[in-house]
């Protein structure tokens, strides 16, 4: 089992983070107009980001932990399939309408629910690289921030693309925060196995690719403006390379 450790710096560390996504955010408040015109490429930018997050990031450390390739596969295609079982019911149920009377999209509403489960998974690998030291804590935790700020930045802009108004989404955003500090808190108070971590950190890969290939992507295809139809091949482009470096980075 992985040993309750460092309890202290692991929440320190976990409440940095959050608040790095939590300002991060503030991109919400930007004026309508302004930000109307960079949604398609921070929605872009937000898949890259994503898809780099999950491949060059989460999905190894799952692989690290020790678990054979195709265990860590299956874990991933659970974690996608959850996110389907959980689309499934969303497009059941009616969508809440905005104070503006926009329809809020199910593309919003399931990056909520990724968002949170991307949070939680840096709360847990936060909290397993300080069980390895506190140099080793701080060094994982500054490079899950170095990677935090252009993701949050552009997931912040995917909610309003979806039909909520910047005050609704930045509460929201506080809320998706908190799982950074709940899943390094789970960590800590409920120690998991090297196969659990492994299959948690697999997972969760496939809940981030799920949204963003079949939830924001679409959103990014529906919004497109005849002038930036290279948008999604460079916001995805741009966002991916930025993944690639801070793994580098990381592994420097």
């Amino acid at each position: 089992m992985i040993p309750y450790k460092n309890f202290d710096e692991v929440v320190l560390a976990a409440c940095f983070l959050a608040a790095i996504s939590l300002v991060s955010r503030l991109v919400v408040w930007l004026p309508g107009g302004m930000l109307s015109s960079w949604l398609v490429w921070l929605q872009s930018l937000a898949v890259g980001l994503l898809i780099g997050d999950a491949l060059l990031h989460v999905l190894p450390e799952a692989v690290e932990t020790g678990q054979p390739f195709e265990r860590v596969m299956v874990a991933l295609a659970a974690g996608a399939l959850v996110l389907v079982a959980v689309e499934c019911w969303i497009r059941w149920t009616p969508g809440a309408t905005t104070e503006e009377g926009a329809q809020r999209t199910p593309f919003a509403r399931m990056n909520l629910a990724g968002d949170f489960v991307h949070h939680v998974v840096d709360g847990v690998i936060v909290a397993a690289a300080f069980i390895g030291g506190e140099a080793t804590g701080i060094a994982v935790m500054l490079a899950i921030a170095l990677h935090e700020v252009p993701r949050e930045l552009s997931s912040a802009s995917v909610l309003v693309a979806g039909g909520y108004p910047p005050r609704r989404a930045f509460v929201l955003s506080l809320a998706m925060a908190l799982g950074v500090p709940f899943g390094a808190l789970i960590m800590q108070l409920v120690p998991l196995t090297p196969v659990g971590l492994g299959l948690a950190l697999a997972a969760a890969s496939g809940t981030v690719l799920y949204v963003a290939l079949a939830d924001i992507l679409p959103g990014v295809w529906a919004r497109l403006a005849p002038n930036q139809r290279a948008a999604p091949a460079i916001g995805m482009g741009a966002g991916f390379f930025v993944m690639w470096l801070a793994a580098r980075m990381e592994q420097g």
